[in-house]
């Protein structure tokens, strides 16, 4: 078999001339500040990004790991050129209320094929962030009804008396609490902010709960390397999080946990180290969130992370977005929210992102990218701490699970300059933490692309180290 030649070409500065003018041309945007490629979603293909002014690069950004399939993939795009698509995208729905015969087999198809071991529904919303507040919420609602029923009281608000009633809607609140783990993002709303502890940019100045947080175990890379001291960094934090959780006993609704702490550095942490945090949890009578907005639908190796940590018994709720199409949460049964009004938005489900985002994950299932995602992950990895091992002093801490992959230069602007050099030479990767590299392949790439993006950051590090 003969291997693919790589289709990496830049031909222009970067951004190029017609990017430059396209990029001008959007200032009304507010984020257009950010903006720094403008792709040729045509010409585009497969895990090659193709930008206005013809240069290609291999993409191991894929948007923040928002795409799976590469681009243009031949079943998304027939699916988007299908009667079906085009009445989804046109008739919009408040799908709580009105729905279609479609939206009926989606929900039925993710519980039966691609929904976590354990949880009993679904709850939908636009993108993962607002997924992680509607969590936060079922596991608030279900913490105040228990309390009301443990004093004696109906657990349902409506029959507050009248002056509780008129305390809640003047913004009265709770005192309970959920945990979160230092160095984490769940997302950009003030309640998941009030969770997240990653970069100072995204709290400044806003106002955010009182909620607790627990040190993330500081482990060291490679993980089997130094498995003493980050057995050590685990108990640690363990020890933090019962305390935590017996300061707070009785008030704390949840711990919401990343698999792999991604905006926060590609910090992981063993399994036994997830099943203690569940075994606290449960203790605590608290609900365990894992927030899978990046790591789940495919990335690690199994459709879910968590898969990976033979937890005992399921997690509480379990929240989705990126490579789904939209966002939201699985829950259940104790979180499956029943009373009417309780959860409800006005769209809870896009039609046409559902059909997308069920095409992905059947074609992830048929064409057993889940494999391709372990075995090409682990090649990757092994690249990766090969470069390691020839330039010590610019790559350290390899570190990855599937396609979810990173590793650590010197200092921030050391792995700025490693990923401006890498673009130009047509690989396409972004940062994370404070000074690392972060690798976010689509699902569909292969072992020679891989080599190919090896032999390019071999060439960088050859350049940074003269």
């Amino acid at each position: 078999m003969t291997t693919p030649k790589s289709q990496r070409l830049v031909t222009t500065e970067l951004p190029g001339p017609l990017a430059k003018a396209l990029i001008a041309r959007g200032g009304f945007d507010m984020q257009s500040i950010y903006r720094a490629v403008i792709a040729d979603d045509v010409t585009s293909s497969g895990p090659w990004l193709h930008d206005v002014d013809g240069n290609v690069f291999l993409d191991l950004f894929a948007s923040f790991a928002l795409g799976a399939l590469g681009y243009n993939h031949p079943a998304l795009l027939d699916l988007a050129r299908s009667p079906a698509f085009a009445h989804a995208s046109v008739n919009p729905t408040s799908t709580p209320f009105l729905t279609t015969p479609f939206w009926i087999e989606y929900v039925e198809e993710i519980g039966a094929r691609f929904a976590p071991r354990g949880m009993t529904k679904m709850y939908c919303v636009d993108a993962g962030g607002e997924g992680v507040e509607s969590a936060m919420k079922a596991a608030f609602i279900v913490h105040g009804e228990r309390r009301r029923k443990a004093d004696g009281r109906s657990p349902n608000p409506l029959e507050l008396p009248e002056g509780e009633q008129r305390a809640v809607l003047d913004n009265a609140g709770t005192d309970a609490v959920i945990v979160s783990f230092g160095g984490a993002f769940h997302g950009r709303g003030l309640g998941p902010l009030s969770a997240t502890h990653s970069k100072l940019m995204h709290k400044a100045d806003l106002p955010a709960f009182p909620w607790p947080q627990v040190p993330f175990p500081e482990s060291r890379y490679p993980l089997a390397r130094f498995p003493d001291e980050n057995a050590r960094a685990e108990e640690a934090s363990l020890t933090e999080l019962a305390h935590v959780l017996a300061r707070h006993a009785g008030r704390v609704a949840a711990v919401i946990v990343e698999p792999l702490q991604s905006e926060g550095g590609d910090r992981h942490a063993s399994p036994a180290f997830f099943r203690r945090v569940q075994a606290l949890t449960r203790q605590a009578g608290a609900a365990l969130i894992f927030d899978e907005v990046q790591t789940g639908c495919g990335p690690s190796g199994t459709l879910w992370a968590h898969e990976q940590f033979e937890l005992p018994e399921p997690p509480d709720m379990v929240t989705f977005g990126k490579k789904m199409q939209m966002g939201g949460f699985f829950a259940s049964a104790d979180y499956a929210i029943s009373q009417f009004g309780r959860m409800y938005q006005t769209r809870n489900g896009d039609r046409a992102r559902a059909l997308l985002g069920l095409e992905i994950l059947r074609t992830i299932a048929s064409d057993d990218l889940l494999t391709n995602v372990k075995s090409t992950g682990a090649h990757f990895l092994s690249g990766i701490e090969a470069l390691a091992e020839r330039y010590p002093a610019l790559v350290t801490s390899p570190r990855g699970q599937g396609f979810l992959l990173a590793f650590d230069l010197p200092t921030a602007a050391l792995r700025d300059d490693f990923l401006k050099r890498a673009q130009r030479r047509g690989v396409m990767a972004t940062y994370t933490g404070t000074r690392s590299v972060r690798l976010r392949p689509h699902l569909v790439t292969r072992p020679a692309e891989v080599d190919d993006a090896l032999g390019v950051f071999d060439a960088v590090l050859v350049e940074m180290s003269a």
